[in-house]
């Protein structure tokens, strides 16, 4: 695992299985997006695909956007092997390459019994009567 900081973003870089695994965080800039593209050139062999996780992402300046979809297609990944995961992927993507969005998952309400006005305190109520 390597790893890419500096006073406005960090960029964690990870093998597994085959594929490469990026994290971002803080800004994405100009210079986040340089160091992706020139992480990939050094490492990618031709095989497996890419993913880069945007979770973390604060800010996006527009001109690293810009950069990273025109730099891109120097770099030796093909764009069909480029996965974005997380909303702000769609910002950054070039042409051909793909954005995972995960459901969240919703809180399951867990019911203590004390609920007011809740449909889970009648069904209590309805136990505690029969």
């Amino acid at each position: 695992m390597e790893a890419c900081m500096n006073e406005a973003y960090s960029i964690n870089f990870r093998l597994s299985n085959g594929n490469t695994h990026v994290g971002v965080s803080g800004e994405f800039n100009r210079d986040t997006a340089s160091e992706i593209i020139a992480f990939l050139n050094q490492t990618y062999v031709g095989t497996g695909n890419v993913f880069i996780d945007t979770a973390k992402i604060q800010n996006i300046v527009q001109s690293g956007a810009d950069y990273f979809k025109s730099a891109f297609s120097s770099c030796h990944v093909p764009s069909k092997c480029l996965y974005f995961k997380g909303e702000l992927g769609k910002n950054l993507g070039p042409d051909g390459s793909r954005l995972i969005i995960l459901k969240t998952k919703e809180k399951k309400h867990q019911c203590c019994g004390n609920c007011k006005n809740c449909k889970c305190n009648k069904e209590h109520e309805g136990e505690n009567n029969g």
